[in-house]
């Protein structure tokens, strides 16, 4: 199942566009990391679509974009590009703490031990790489570096928050171990685990 990004455009864009006051930017950090952590729940492997199993805690993501936050004020609000290292590095050890799901059966590997779809043949994956960090980096800065326009800039930011996501997102990659069961159904022998595959990607 792929991350539904209108999901996250029309929430974080609606709050960004509300003119109410009080808004602190620690809750607009909040608000940003929470709702991203919501929608990627929903992210796979682009190899075999394993979905996550258990999600990293979203906090860290939250205050490193509190600090970008504060550190665009600090500037003059003017947006640079040091200004969302942390928010990148963050996001980066996000994936490298989540754990995805494996996969049950995988028909080519039930012919590799005996085609029999009674026997499991588990895969898990490993997210080794949290994503390519400079491309992010620079995808956020592009995300604030908004333009003067008539409109409300809240829905094209979550918008172009939405893109450099994605694109973080297919820079991920990990391990793939899948462990190939010989033998029969009746009598399976001992589980290997085959030689490990990369993968690349989630969505």
């Amino acid at each position: 199942m792929a991350v539904p990004w209108p999901t996250f455009i029309n929430t974080v864009g609606s709050y960004l566009n509300d003119s109410s006051e009080g808004k602190s930017l620690e809750q607009t950090a909040e608000k940003i990391a929470l709702e991203y952590h919501k929608v990627v729940v929903s992210a796979g492997t682009i190899l075999h679509a394993n979905p996550v199993l258990v999600q990293a805690p979203y906090v860290p993501i939250k205050l490193a974009i509190q600090k970008s936050l504060e550190d665009i004020f600090n500037s003059g609000e003017t947006p640079q590009l040091i200004h969302f290292l942390d928010w990148a590095n963050a996001t980066s050890d996000y994936w490298l703490t989540t754990t995805m799901s494996p996969s049950p059966y995988h028909p080519l590997n039930m012919i590799a031990s005996t085609g029999t779809s009674g026997i499991p043949v588990p895969i898990t994956h490993t997210i080794i790489n949290g994503g390519v960090i400079p491309t992010l980096q620079a995808d956020l800065l592009l995300a604030f570096a908004q333009p003067p326009a008539p409109i409300p800039a809240g829905i094209p930011t979550a918008t172009k928050l939405a893109k450099a996501f994605t694109t973080h997102l297919s820079t991920v990659d990990g391990l793939q171990i899948e462990l190939v069961t010989a033998g029969t159904p009746t009598t399976p022998t001992l589980a290997l685990p085959s030689p490990s595959g990369s993968w690349f990607g989630l969505v």
